[in-house]
């Protein structure tokens, strides 16, 4: 029957399964001195509509928030290099996320399932795309990808997305892209970009 909770400026991690299972926790405040969220620590918080992530935050565990059907939204910080495996799996209410410049992986299924998602970019500093990370998002339209560099992308990373999706990439190495391994099957719906811009290059 946890509904919210205020975390006090002594904690660094929470651990993991901490509040697995608080179906009704709405609402929950970090402190500036958490650096990690382990494993299953929001795992199955129905009710939670968003959250914010501080800056001192460096590691979200596997299925950190998954199954949080009703969280909209989450603000995730500067500090973080790696989105873990099942970390937002099944967060079918989840509409925008944004993708700090520091994160270089995203792992498997790490968004998959996120029904309600309509774009998403991922930044410059991504290498690393995991097996099905962003699969059965089926109202994914818009996936801005700016790495200059093709990132490694695993099977099925953009599979069930919406039927008009398209994918973004910078105009210059658009042939790159296309022909790139685990890209080439997404050569349709591959699209030039100028980032600069923000437009559309034929």
């Amino acid at each position: 029957s946890l509904k919210s909770i205020t975390i006090p400026k002594s904690v660094t991690d929470i651990g993991g399964g901490a509040f697995s299972g608080c179906s009704s926790l709405q609402s929950i405040t970090l402190p500036e001195s958490l650096t990690r969220i382990d494993f299953d620590a929001f795992q199955g918080c129905s009710s939670l509509q968003s959250i914010t992530l501080p800056e001192s935050v460096t590691s979200i565990g596997n299925r950190a928030f998954y199954n949080c059907s009703s969280l909209q939204s989450i603000t995730l910080p500067e500090s973080l290099t790696i989105i873990d495996e099942y970390a937002f799996l099944g967060c079918s209410s989840l509409q925008s996320i944004t993708l700090p410049e520091s994160v270089t992986s995203i792992d498997k299924d790490a968004f998959s399932g996120c029904s309600s998602l309509q774009s998403i970019t991922l930044p410059e500093s991504v290498t690393s795309i995991g097996k099905e990370s962003f699969c059965n998002c089926s109202s994914l339209e818009k996936i801005y990808v700016k790495p200059q560099n093709c990132p490694k992308v695993g099977d099925s990373s953009f599979y069930k997305n919406a039927p008009s999706r398209k994918i973004y990439v910078p105009y210059k190495v658009r042939d790159a892209y296309k022909k790139a391994e685990g890209w080439s099957k997404y050569a349709d719906d591959i699209v030039g970009y100028d980032y600069e811009n923000n437009k559309v290059v034929e």
